[in-house]
Order: C-alpha cells, then structure tokens, then sequence
C-alpha cells in the first residue's frame, strides 16, 4: 500500500484499541489495530462496516484498507472538541446536524453485520458479563438493576434507528471548514436518541438547553412526554458509559483502579439523570 518509506508515531488514548499515525509520501494516515473484544462486545467487521458506510455518507474519514484487526484511515488534520467547544451555540447547531445525519443518511449506505446497540440491550450485556466474572464491581452492579426496569418501561415506544452509541468530543474532529466524527466501534441498530443523549451528557449542557436540542432533533418543538422520554434517554446514555468503565476496569484492565477518575463522574452522571425521571 505504501510508496516509498514511512514514518510511524504512536497516537495517546485508545483503551480498546492501538493507535499509530502513519506519514507517508502521499499523505497521513491512521492505523487502527484492534481484535473483537467480548467485555464491550465489540465486534471489528461491524465497525469497519459502520466506518465505511460513515465515509461514504461523509460523516467520517476515508477507509482506504481494511482487513480483520486492522482499518488504515485518511488523517484529518484538525482538533477534537473540548467542553467549552460543545457549548458554543454555532458549534452545538454543527454537532447536532452531524447526529441527525447519522440516523438519516448512514443506514442505506451499512453493509455488514448489524449488531443489535438498543440501550437496554447494551445495559443488560454489560449487567450479565459483570455478574458473571470475578470483578471489584460485582456487587456493585446489582443496585442499578431497579434503574434498568424503569428504563424498560420509559424507552420501549421510542423509535428505532442506527446509532454512533459514543459521541463526546474526543470522537468529534473539527477540521475549520467541517466536523468528522469517529471511532464507530460500538454503531449498530438501536434507538438513535441515544447519540443526542449521550452528546448532551458530555457536553456538560444544563437542563435549559435540553428543549433547543430536541427541538433541533425532532423539528418541532418537544412535548412534554418527549421531553420526559430525553431525560429516560440521558440515564440510559450515562448507564452506559458507567457501565463501560466498570466492564475496563474490572473485566480487560491488567491493573485496576486507573479509571475511578472516570467511574465517579459517571456515577454522579446516573444519580443526577435518575432523580430527574
């Protein structure tokens, strides 16, 4: 695939997966490596179904190779969006365009294997795998089980549809001109309202800016029962990346404890989303 030498550098963060930036004489490009990972359920032919059907639409950068374990993309020169970034009302109409493309123009370009990312699947996988293993969250898990019934019953007559299922801003690259968003390792077919919610919780937006993002979302103004349906999806979005980080600590970490940081914001996230349902 390369003309001519290269130059390799790694890239920071990455929990689930290896990444190396790779300058080349025709360009830059990222190397994502990674296999299936049973904690998060991840299965790497559905991202890179999900990553291709997102550059064909032109929500992500192009896949120019793919093989199992490894997806080579197009850098994009740019910067990830931090908080301040998020609460910008230009940028926030930005974002919110990128969501409503996901669910709107992504599905008629996938073609894979469509894994099934309903919210309270995703919750229920991640409650059995925690309950089974030996892990420091074990009994912790139990308590949200009460939380997981109320949600059952708030999302069941929500509308389906394809899902990104982990948008916050180190997901989201702003190039000057545009925004890409990446790393669909956890898309699949599942209630779309999840990305709008999981977006809202890590923007750290307020309870007022709730009603301009629906109304955005849903091209009207929310009813009440919308609005109530919004705050059951902000739980289930904050559940999940909750129980995202017990599964990285307890069942894939080879030292635990790294993550509390993370586990606590995420903790205080459930308390404040399940006290206002």
């Amino acid at each position: 695939m390369w003309d001519g030498a290269i130059v390799v550098e790694p890239i920071a963060g990455g929990l689930t997966n290896r990444n190396l930036l790779v300058t080349a004489r025709h360009g830059r490009f990222v190397a994502r490596i990674a296999g299936d990972n049973p904690a998060h359920d991840i299965d790497r032919a559905a991202e890179q179904a999900a990553t291709r059907a997102a550059a064909a639409c032109g929500l992500g950068p192009d896949l120019v190779w793919a093989e199992p374990g490894l997806m080579i993309l197009r850098h994009i020169e740019g910067r990830m969006l931090d908080s301040a970034n998020l609460r910008d009302r230009a940028k926030l109409r930005q974002v919110l365009a990128l969501l409503n493309r996901i669910r709107r123009t992504l599905p008629e370009h996938y073609r894979g294997p469509l894994r099934d990312r309903y919210p309270l699947a995703i919750l229920d996988g991640y409650l059995r795998r925690l309950s089974a293993e030996p892990n420091r969250w074990q009994q912790v898990i139990d308590r949200y089980r009460p939380l997981l019934d109320k949600l059952a019953a708030q999302l069941a007559g929500m509308p389906a549809g394809f899902a990104h299922n982990d948008v916050h801003g180190d997901n989201i690259i702003d190039d000057g001109q545009r925004l890409w968003l990446v790393d669909w390792e956890y898309a699949g077919q599942g209630q779309s309202l999840v990305d709008l919610a999981s977006f809202f919780n890590n923007a750290g937006l307020d309870g007022g800016m709730a009603p301009i993002c629906l109304t955005d979302w849903l091209g009207r103004p929310p009813t009440a029962e919308e609005m109530q349906g919004f705050m059951a999806m902000r739980l289930a979005a904050a559940m999940r990346d909750l129980f995202w980080g017990y599964a990285q600590d307890g069942l894939v970490a080879s030292r635990p404890g790294k993550l509390d940081g993370y586990i606590a914001i995420n903790e205080n996230r459930v308390r404040v989303a399940a006290a206002g349902l």
